[in-house]
């Protein structure tokens, strides 16, 4: 049995050509060679899980089995995709929100993308590996510390794999300055800044109709994310989704690569930005002005590291601003 700083260090992010399997596809393959095709099942196929099969259906190397959505809707928009792309029609498994359980059991799958609401990514992530399929889940990975160690633990019971499908690791920009941090151009490292900074307000409501804007609905007479996401700004006073940042910044820092993080202190503002966007929107009288929304507009959080670094996490989705992810990375050379 590995060590969780071993499972850590050989499954560290090498490239942005890094394969959720790498075994299936050799990098010494010749071109005229046959191609193993990896079975891949979708286990949520909302906007992003779409995205993820129309970047599959582009792969000579990918076969995507098996469908599985509680929304009829997007199930038979995806078959239809797959059907254009002159592809074998896939399994379907639509019969409520376990059925992903049958397709976990299911032998026409090796591997599973999860891009589903987030209070599902962990369970589902794990009974993935469980089932022995390599997992690939949708950010966040997870939503606790003991999810986070669920994760952990699941894979050092059963040796299968997962992979946090962090997008914003593998930009261009990003892997640029990562290349710089491991060329030493900044010299010791002292200091990082990142965070996630979008407007999200029109993604939070809609009409009921679109996934973005045209109304202040939210939850069940929502759409797309608008049903789910805007929940945990009503009862979570948290940065929620850290990734986008903190995900690059520790590759950066070697976290769990000989670096750790020791500790952290967060602050959150008032909350307003919500509320006004509904009054702005929607009006005073409409029934979601009266919500009262636990998160704090900005949130800033402070991690200390074992090295002696600091990073300034900044979350920032309830106020209208431009987009930035903040990052910065600075060192003795500059």
């Amino acid at each position: 049995m590995t060590s969780r700083r071993q499972f850590i260090r050989n499954t560290a992010i090498a490239g942005a050509g890094m394969s959720i399997v790498p075994h299936w596809v050799s990098a010494t393959q010749k071109p005229q060679d046959k191609i193993e095709e990896l079975k891949v099942g979708l286990i949520g196929v909302g906007l992003r899980g779409t995205n993820h099969l129309q970047n599959l259906i582009l792969r000579n190397d990918v076969r995507v089995t098996a469908l599985c959505d509680i929304d009829a809707d997007r199930i038979a928009l995806c078959r239809n995709l797959i059907k254009e792309a002159g592809k074998n029609a896939p399994l379907i498994f639509e019969g409520g929100p376990y059925d992903y359980l049958n397709l976990l059991d299911s032998k026409e799958v090796d591997a599973v993308i999860i891009a589903t609401p987030w209070l599902w990514h962990t369970r589902m992530t794990v009974d993935a590996m469980k089932a022995g399929k390599y997992a690939g889940v949708e950010v966040s990975a997870a939503n606790t510390l003991e999810e986070c160690w669920d994760l952990v633990n699941t894979h050092e019971a059963t040796g299968t794999h997962m992979m946090i499908l962090e997008n914003v690791n593998y930009r261009r920009d990003i892997l640029a300055v990562l290349n710089m941090v491991k060329q030493e151009v900044f010299g010791e490292l002292v200091h990082f800044r990142c965070g996630y900074q979008h407007d999200l307000r029109h993604v939070k409501f809609n009409n009921g109709k679109q996934p973005y804007g045209g109304g202040v609905e939210f939850g069940e007479k929502a759409i797309s994310e608008a049903r789910w996401r805007t929940l945990h700004s009503v009862k979570r006073n948290a940065d929620v989704y850290p990734t986008h940042g903190l995900g690059p910044v520790a590759v950066m820092a070697d976290i769990n690569r000989g670096n750790r993080f020791l500790s952290l202190t967060s602050h959150a503002s008032k909350s307003i930005g919500l509320h006004n966007y509904i009054v702005k929107n929607g009006g005073e009288d409409h029934p979601n002005a009266d919500v009262e929304f636990k998160q704090g507009d900005v949130i800033t959080t402070t991690i200390d590291t074992a090295r002696g670094e600091t990073i300034i996490i900044t979350h920032d989705c309830n106020l209208p601003r431009p987009y930035s992810l903040g990052f910065r990375v600075q060192g003795a050379n500059g």
